[in-house]
């Protein structure tokens, strides 16, 4: 008789240990790293812009001065402040000249 009360008894233990030890696997693996890939410019000189670049601007906003030229260290894209009139305004190019969105 006592078999019987022992029998459940270690089955309910070990239920119970194996849902804590599952638990915590999953609070363990549910973590996860998140990379920014944020894009940090580097100030240039509008004149040191590439030609695809100016053409575009020259091409896409014929009335526009560039304030602020600004690349990311590969060169790969430029970001620019322009003024229109009163309107200033941030747009971004790839290396090619083709505004990025």
């Amino acid at each position: 008789m006592k078999n019987l009360f022992v029998l459940p008894a270690l089955a309910f233990g070990l239920l119970i240990g194996t849902q804590n030890s599952t638990a915590q696997d999953v609070a363990i693996n549910d973590t996860e790293t998140v990379t920014s890939t944020v894009q940090e410019y580097i100030e240039i000189a509008p004149e040191n812009l590439p030609k695809p670049v100016l053409d575009a601007v020259a091409a896409n906003m014929p009335d526009a001065t560039i304030e602020k030229a600004e690349a990311t260290q590969d060169a790969s894209e430029f970001k620019l402040t322009v003024k229109q009139g009163e309107k200033v305004s941030e747009v971004v190019f790839d290396a090619e000249g083709n505004i990025k969105g």
